[in-house]
C-alpha cells in the first residue's frame, strides 16, 4: 500500500493516478505506507501489536537483535589484525627514536646548566639515530668541543655537507677553528720534544692551551713539560708550585702524588728544612696507598719512590738516568 495526500491507496491505483497527474502536467508525490504490525525483515504478522521502528521499518525482537548484534565481516577483523601488526612493528622500530627524544631533552637540559660532560652524555645516545637536524647536530658538536674532545664534535658535524648561517653555527665554528689551531701547535710540541727541545715544546703546549682551555690534555702536558724544564734548570720552588697545580687537576692519581713528593724532597735537599722531608714522606705514602689498586702503577710508584727516598737520605738531587746509571747498572752487575 501507498499514501498520497494522507490517503491510502493500492499499487494500481497509485499507478492510474500518477499516469493521470502527468497527463495533466503535474506529478504527486506518494509514500510508502508501513503497517507497523508486520516485521519489515521477517514479515512476520503480529495482529494488533505494534512493533518497535528502526531505521524506519519495524522490527520484531528476534529480527531486532540481529541487527544491533550483527558480527563483524571476517574481511573486517583481518584488516584489523594487519593493522595491529603495522601498529605493533613500527612501535618497535620507533624504540631507538623514543630513546634518542628522551636523552634529546635531557642532553638540552645538561647544556642549559653548563653540564657539558653529561650533555656529551647524551648527545652520543642521539648520534645513534643519525640525526641531521642542524641545531641538534650543533649542540652535540658544542658538547663536545666544551669538553675537549674534537674526534667527537667532528662525528656529529660530518652528519651535513652544509651548515645555514645562523648563532649557533658561528659560535661552534670559531669554537672548532680554535681546537684545530691549538692541536697544530700540539704537533709542532711533540716534534720539538723529540727533538729534545722541552722548553719549546713547553711553550707551544701552552699557547695551545691558552688558545683552547676546553682540552684538559693540552693544560696537563703543558704542565708536565713545565715541571720537568723547572727541575732541569734546578728552580725548585716552580718544580713545587707547578708539581700543586696539577695535583689541583688530579688529586688522586697517584703519580702527581709523587711529583708533589718528588718536589718536597728536591726543596728538603737544597735547603735541609726538615719540615719539606716531612711533607715529601706523607705525600710519599699517600702516592703508595693510591698506587696499590693497580699492579702497573705499583711498580711505578716502587720504582721513584726508590730515587725520592735516596733524596731525602743523601740530599743529593739527580735524575733518572743519572740514578740508574750509579745504582741501577751497578746492581745489575
Amino acid at each position: 500500500m501507498l499514501v498520497v495526500s494522507g490517503q491510502p491507496i493500492c499499487l494500481p491505483c497509485a499507478e492510474k493516478r500518477a499516469g493521470e497527474a502527468k497527463s495533466a502536467g503535474h506529478n504527486l508525490e506518494f509514500a510508502r505506507l508501513i503497517d507497523p504490525t508486520i516485521c519489515g525483515l521477517c514479515k512476520t504478522d503480529y495482529g494488533s501489536s505494534e512493533l518497535p521502528v528502526i531505521g524506519g521499518m519495524p522490527a520484531c525482537s528476534n529480527c531486532a537483535k540481529g541487527l544491533y548484534e550483527r558480527p563483524y565481516p571476517g574481511w573486517l577483523k583481518l584488516a584489523m589484525a594487519g593493522l595491529l601488526l603495522l601498529l605493533a612493528g613500527s612501535l618497535w622500530r620507533g624504540v631507538p627514536y623514543f630513546k634518542a627524544g628522551r636523552h634529546l631533552v635531557l642532553a638540552e637540559r645538561a647544556m642549559d646548566q653548563g653540564d657539558y660532560k653529561t650533555a656529551s652524555v647524551h648527545f652520543d645516545e642521539v648520534l645513534k639515530v643519525s640525526p641531521t637536524e642542524q641545531k641538534v647536530l650543533l649542540m652535540g658538536a658544542k658538547a663536545n668541543l666544551m669538553i675537549g674532545n674534537v674526534g667527537g664534535a667532528a662525528k656529529f658535524m660530518e652528519r651535513r655537507e652544509t651548515y645555514p648561517s645562523s648563532d649557533l653555527f658561528t659560535e661552534v665554528n670559531d669554537l672548532g677553528n680554535r681546537a684545530v689551531d691549538a692541536y697544530k701547535k700540539a704537533t709542532e710540541a711533540e716534534k720539538l720534544y723529540k727533538a729534545h727541545d722541552e722548553e719549546g715544546a713547553a711553550r707551544l703546549l701552552r699557547q695551545a692551551s691558552n688558545e683552547y682551555p676546553q682540552s684538559e690534555n693540552f693544560a696537563a702536558a703543558a704542565l708536565n713539560l713545565e715541571i720537568s724544564v723547572a727541575f732541569n734548570h734546578k728552580d725548585y720552588d716552580s718544580f713545587l708550585r707547578l708539581s700543586q697545580a696539577l695535583l689541583d687537576r688530579y688529586p688522586s692519581d697517584p703519580n702527581v702524588v709523587g711529583g708533589v713528593a718528588s718536589a718536597l724532597a728536591c726543596k728538603y735537599a737544597a735547603t735541609g728544612d726538615p719540615s719539606y722531608r716531612k711533607q715529601a714522606e706523607e705525600m710519599l705514602e699517600k702516592a703508595r696507598l693510591l698506587a696499590l689498586g693497580s699492579p702497573e702503577q705499583k711498580a711505578h710508584f716502587e720504582e721513584y719512590a726508590e730515587r725520592i727516598n735516596y733524596r731525602l737520605q743523601s740530599r743529593v738531587i739527580i735524575d733518572k738516568p743519572e740514578y740508574d746509571r750509579r745504582f741501577r747498572q751497578e746492581a745489575k752487575r
